[in-house]
């Protein structure tokens, strides 16, 4: 049998894979994003569109909370990163795979 020991220059970085795929990152820059969107067009909201909200700037004001959750996700996700993955976790499969006909 041979040895199945994987070395760094065999594999991907596995971590900055997984980190690609962090759903902090995800959710985060979707929130900051529509929260830019959100603000900019809550300053510019028509005095028709703020007395249909009751005098209240609801993009305004929804665009900055959006933004602050976004961005604190974004920080979270910064601080505490995910950890690195070990590389005996990873399972390589031996052979092809067989299809399944039913």
């Amino acid at each position: 049998m041979a040895d199945t020991k994987r070395t760094d220059s065999d594999t991907p970085d596995a971590s900055r894979i997984s980190k690609l795929f962090d759903i902090r990152l995800i959710v985060g820059g979707l929130l900051t994003l529509y929260g830019v969107i959100l603000t900019i067009k809550g300053f510019a909201d028509s005095s028709a569109a703020i007395h249909k909200a009751a005098g209240i700037r609801l993009n305004l004001w929804t665009g900055i909370g959006m933004l602050v959750v976004g961005l604190l996700m974004l920080a979270w996700m910064k601080l505490r990163p995910l950890p690195p993955a070990d590389p005996d976790d990873l399972v390589e499969e031996e052979g092809p795979r067989e299809s399944r006909a039913s």
